[in-house]
């Protein structure tokens, strides 16, 4: 996979998880809850504490992998270590976003650590660091 393509990817995950989020929100609220702003605060369940919580993440972690994909397209870096990169981290932030809904605790780690050192990996790449 490109880094181009892992970058289309890791947009769609987010928008995938708003749309998520918000869905949820019209479903245990109610439609008009979204269009308050005097609306009160809610206590939120298990599941949709676990929702904000992926992504509040997801958000986070778009502080470096978005810099590593996007370094990675911009300077040509081509080769399977770059395209294994690129895929790895798409799917480590797609098994992160299951695993974390599924509420099984630190299940997600491994997910998160993958796509975390795919994204080193491109730095260093970038660096000439490695290969």
């Amino acid at each position: 996979m490109s880094p181009l393509h892992a970058l289309a990817w890791f947009g769609l995950i987010t928008i995938t998880l708003v749309a998520i989020e918000i869905m949820y929100t019209y479903a245990t609220q109610g439609f008009g809850f979204g269009f308050s702003s005097n609306r009160p605060v809610v206590e939120l369940s298990p599941f949709g504490t676990r929702m904000k919580r992926t992504l509040q993440n997801h958000i986070e972690s778009a502080g470096y992998i978005v810099p590593a994909l996007a370094v990675a397209h911009l300077s040509g870096l081509q080769g399977s270590g770059i395209a294994l990169a690129a895929l790895l981290i798409v799917i480590g932030r797609a098994a992160y976003v299951v695993l974390y809904y599924s509420g099984i605790p630190f299940i997600r780690v491994p997910a998160f650590t993958l796509g975390t050192l795919s994204s080193l990996y491109l730095f260093l790449a970038s660096f000439g660091v490695v290969g």
